[in-house]
């Protein structure tokens, strides 16, 4: 007898053991279920991805798009205009030239000259030499800033 009652008792100590485990476990309760919010996410997290990249991309879109160079429509009143027959005209911007062209008229400029030029966004520095049909030379300077809606007429100055 001696012998079952130290089976009884091994059996009782490990369903003591396991009871209380089971009993640990409902202190700590059943797991509670996720939280609609979150839930909703788990749900949506690929098209929540998608969004937050397009948006992303977006953003980036329109950083890049600010560089990007534009057409500006520049226009120009030279003194003396019916005796210009060539004017060389350089844009720069920080003391570095971007962009030159030189116009000619055989005939003598137009009162309006005007030059159609892509450039970044930023301040330009403009410099104009004027020849007139004697070979005379006028050097003049102007500022241009980029982008900008419509026409920008640009004052010269000697």
């Amino acid at each position: 007898m001696a012998r079952m009652d130290e089976v009884d008792e091994a059996e009782a100590e490990a369903r003591g053991g396991l009871e209380g485990d089971l009993e640990d476990d409902l202190e700590e309760g059943p797991e509670e279920p996720p939280s609609r919010a979150r839930a909703w996410f788990q749900k949506h997290r690929t098209r929540l991805s998608q969004v937050a990249l397009a948006i992303f991309l977006i953003a980036v879109a329109i950083e890049l798009g600010g560089a990007l160079p534009r057409e500006v429509n520049v226009a120009f009143r030279f003194p003396a205009h019916a005796e210009v027959v060539e004017a060389r005209i350089e844009y720069s911007q920080e003391n570095e030239r971007v962009r030159d062209v030189t116009l000619r008229w055989p005939e003598g400029a137009p009162a309006l000259v005007r030059d159609d030029v892509e450039l970044s966004p930023g301040d330009y520095d403009v410099s104009v030499l004027l020849l007139d049909a004697e070979g005379a030379t006028r050097a003049l300077r102007g500022a241009v800033t980029a982008p900008a809606d419509g026409v920008v007429q640009v004052r010269l100055r000697e």
